[in-house]
């Protein structure tokens, strides 16, 4: 079956396990990007400006080596407010804008 033009054809019975409860699909971080949602490097770009913290050195090579986890965590721990103020920025960085066109699309496909 195929849900999209072009799209990949799935088999009915992975979609009968998926009804079954016998199989999970795990969908890639980009399906949000139509919702205006970063990348994990936008995402921690986006956190360390709005905070107007500039990385420290230590902070700034988990950043280049792709370890986004553990620059977050090193921000936690370097602010006021730490865990708490990074947290509630996360959150409002990762607030969809589900007026974009087409920001739910590719999530119905998962």
């Amino acid at each position: 079956m195929q849900f999209v033009r072009n799209g990949p054809d799935i088999p009915e019975r992975l979609l009968q396990a998926h009804e079954e409860g016998r199989v999970v699909f795990f969908c890639g971080a980009g399906i949000s990007y139509p919702a205006g949602l970063p990348g994990f490097s936008g995402l921690v770009d986006k956190l360390y400006t709005r905070l107007s913290v500039t990385p420290n050195a230590v902070q700034a090579a988990a950043i280049k080596a792709g370890q986004y986890d553990t620059a977050i965590g090193l921000l936690e721990g370097d602010i006021v407010g730490g865990r708490e103020a990074v947290r509630q920025e996360l959150a409002s960085i990762l607030t969809p804008n589900l007026g974009a066109p087409n920001a739910t699309a590719t999530m119905k496909l998962c």
